[in-house]
């Protein structure tokens, strides 16, 4: 689409313990129609597998928040958080005026049999992934289809800036 431009691409580490222990987000400023928007997907630590709040999941949190704090224009915070939806990990994000959509749109689960069959000894969760979405951002329709292709539902948004 020669409406979109590409002003910047980022990555960056929120965690790092050993080399399957990791936690990264993934950035994009696009201008769109002279608008600036700002999307990204990130994968945040996924143990202890219980999904709750430690001080690294936190921080890592904090990190994501304070990395958007000063750029202007709508922005798309996406991905699996590996966290429950009452931690305070989850919570900061509303602190600061982000919109959770998991929440919003009351999804029942992000989660699938692929991930319950995976590990069946563990209590079943039903949450790991978000989106957050700043106050600029007009959501027009936010679902969490029960399409089987990995053991993590997929997140559409259908949104305008």
């Amino acid at each position: 689409n020669k409406n979109i431009h590409v002003n910047k691409l980022e990555k960056l580490d929120l965690y790092r313990n050993v080399y399957n222990d990791v936690g990264f987000l993934q950035s994009v400023e696009l201008v769109v129609d002279g608008k600036t928007v700002h999307l990204s997907n990130l994968h945040a630590k996924a143990r202890p597998g219980h999904k709750l709040d430690t001080s690294t999941r936190i921080r890592q949190s904090a990190k994501i928040i304070e990395h958007f704090k000063d750029r202007k224009g709508p922005k798309i915070i996406g991905g699996d958080f590996n966290l429950m939806p009452e931690t305070k990990s989850i919570k900061m994000f509303g602190e600061v005026g982000y919109r959770n959509l998991i929440k919003e749109y009351k999804i029942l689960s992000t989660r699938n049999r692929l991930s319950w069959e995976q590990f069946p000894e563990e209590e079943r969760q039903y949450f790991a992934d978000y989106v957050f979405v700043s106050p600029e951002v007009k959501v027009k329709n936010f679902s969490v289809p029960k399409v089987e292709i990995s053991d993590h539902l997929p997140l559409i948004l259908d949104f305008e800036i």
